[in-house]
Parts: C-alpha cells; sequence; structure tokens
C-alpha cells in the first residue's frame, strides 16, 4: 500500500511547476504513474472492479464541468483529480477537493480584493490540489 501513496504523491507532485510557469500538464508521466499504482493494487489484491473505476468519477465530472462553463477546469486539472482518485479512492478525492476549494476560494476573494485578480483571469489548479491533498491526509 505504501507504494500506491508514493505513486499519488509524485502524481500529484510532477506537473506543479509546469502548470504554475505554461499551465500545461504533461498526460504521458501521469500516465505511467497511474499504472505503477495500478499494478500494485492489484499485487496487493485490492482492485474490486467497479469500487475501484468510480474514482476516476470526481475527474470525469470535472472535465465535464469544465468544458461546460468554458473551461474554467482544465483538462490537465481534470486528469490530475481522476488519477488521484484512482490511486487513492473516490472518498479521499472529494476531501481533496473540498480542501482545494476552500483553499482557492480564500486565493480568489484575497486577490480580487487586493485588485491582483480580475474576473476573468485564469489561475494554475494544480498548486491547490497539491494543498487538497495533503489537506485530505490530514482529515
Amino acid at each position: 500500500m505504501v507504494v500506491i501513496h508514493i505513486c499519488s504523491l509524485m502524481f500529484i507532485l510532477y506537473p506543479v511547476y509546469e502548470d504554475i510557469r505554461t499551465q500545461k500538464i504533461r498526460i504521458f508521466p501521469g500516465l505511467c504513474l497511474i499504472a505503477a499504482g495500478v499494478l500494485a493494487r492489484a499485487a496487493v489484491g485490492d482492485i474490486s472492479g467497479a469500487v475501484w473505476l468510480l474514482g476516476g468519477l470526481p475527474g470525469v465530472l470535472s472535465f465535464l464541468i469544465g468544458k461546460l462553463f468554458g473551461g474554467c477546469i482544465g483538462g490537465g486539472d481534470s486528469f490530475l483529480i481522476g488519477g488521484i482518485g484512482l490511486l487513492e479512492g473516490v472518498c479521499f478525492c472529494w476531501r481533496m477537493l473540498a480542501v482545494s476549494g476552500g483553499f482557492i476560494l480564500a486565493f480568489s476573494v484575497g486577490m480580487m480584493a487586493a485588485g491582483k485578480l480580475r474576473r476573468k483571469s485564469k489561475v494554475p489548479g494544480t498548486p491547490f490540489l497539491v494543498l487538497g491533498y495533503l489537506g485530505a491526509w490530514l482529515l
């Protein structure tokens, strides 16, 4: 089980720098980490069909919401959310999203009040997902 947690931590940390600089997330390293985590889960015998696949549901929902509302959630962020759901489980993923949402709300309100952020500004979501990931572990 430790291997799965290491894979999920590396999965959420690898795109932070690139997302802040270019707002792009490379998919291939993430797919390799997801595959390693799934293989580790299969080696332990912890894959139970549909329950395991439900972990990807938050990523699919965030992708659809992002497309529906004009790109408010990027495809790379949705990929990260879905990958964490597959690696750690759907309950952990929802906790991570709740903590991330709180941080994004506080940051956005503070930066808008300070005049540094406009209504149509784009903010990289990966750093907030990392904070949400850490917060979900503490919950």
